[in-house]
């Protein structure tokens, strides 16, 4: 079987084309702009935009799965419109050609942000509301993404399946990826305080195995809730030390400090050109995170298991030192 990938350059989808190929399937690989992820790998590159039909057609002759993991991830804002305009224009394109060209079945990677975190008294699992154009728009644009594939499947031949991960960590992860670069940050000791709160932790093997399972296995209309575990900041630095070495800080920073800061960290970011990591996305995900994401579905239907962080940390250093990222 032929599979197609999208975003195929990514943490997650340079990690399914690995598997792919190595599961027996024969890999197209849509990429953007950067392949260093994907060199070496035997798969079919094509090069293009999920804003491209033209591009989509070529990547998708003679395949019957799609999985797609083209997206841009933001936490402070829409960047122009584009962040919303990619994640949902591009699924809607893909839709549209899937239809068109016969594919059988579309597997769409989204994010536990397409629905509300509270309150945490509630079980967290599939069934969450879908958030809405009052909350931030990256998570708005995973929600009308899923229901823009999820309404498709049901006027077409097309079957969809929603892959939801909480936050992705572990190897493999070329660019890096936002919360990648804040456990680099963590190795070369740059984070002077901890900050209040934390986040379920998935590795991205564990993620790529499971989306690989659902080309059988995933129902249509099916969503999967893909989690790890919750860790806050503190245990998470405690962890970090005792793998690396690296002597962590201690204190935790409340939200309401963290608000305050949010200024003079903008003002940080112009003056030397950043990209923004302290934002008031990223401080009220962590504050926001659900402690208890419930993934008993995926693990009945998948047999999802998510390893330890221990593993999935360490595997990241290791890989990380090796290829002597920056």
């Amino acid at each position: 079987m032929q599979i197609a990938v999208t975003g195929a350059s990514g943490h997650i989808g340079n990690v399914v084309c690995r598997m792919l190929i190595k599961n027996g399937y024969s890999v197209k690989a849509l990429y953007k702009s950067d392949k260093t992820s994907l060199a070496g790998l035997e798969l079919e590159l094509v090069k293009g935009n999920v804003l491209n039909i033209d591009d989509l057609a070529l990547l998708l002759k003679d395949c019957e799965v799609v999985i797609n993991c083209a997206a841009i991830i933001s936490i402070n804002g829409n960047k122009g419109g584009i962040i919303f305009k990619t994640n949902t224009e591009g699924p809607t394109n893909l839709l549209d050609v899937s239809i068109s060209m016969g594919v059988k079945r579309i597997i769409h990677v989204s994010s536990v942000l397409a629905v509300t975190e509270l309150p945490h008294s509630l079980p967290y699992n599939e069934n969450r509301p879908y958030k809405t154009k009052h909350d931030y728009v990256y998570d708005y644009s995973k929600a009308i993404s899923e229901q823009i594939l999820l309404e498709g499947a049901k006027r077409s031949a097309v079957e969809v399946v929603i892959i939801r991960p909480s936050c992705v960590i572990g190897p493999f992860d070329f660019k890096p990826s936002k919360f990648g670069k804040t456990l680099i940050e963590f190795y070369q000791q740059r984070i002077p305080a901890l900050p209040f709160g934390g986040y379920d932790f998935v590795d991205v093997r564990d993620v790529a195995r499971s989306i690989i399972v659902a080309i059988d296995k995933g129902k249509n209309c099916g969503i999967y809730l893909l989690s790890g575990k919750y860790y806050d900041f503190k245990k998470l630095a405690i962890i970090i030390t005792k793998l690396t070495g690296k002597i962590q800080p201690t204190m935790v920073v409340p939200y309401f400090f963290l608000k305050a800061l949010l200024p003079f960290a903008n003002l940080y970011y112009k003056l030397f050109n950043l990209t923004p990591t302290l934002t008031i996305e990223s401080i009220n995900a962590i504050k926001y995170g659900h402690p208890n994401m419930d993934n008993s579905k995926a693990k009945m239907e998948f047999g999802f298991n998510c390893r330890p962080i221990e593993e999935s940390l360490s595997d990241f250093y290791l890989w990380w030192k090796k290829n002597n990222l920056n």
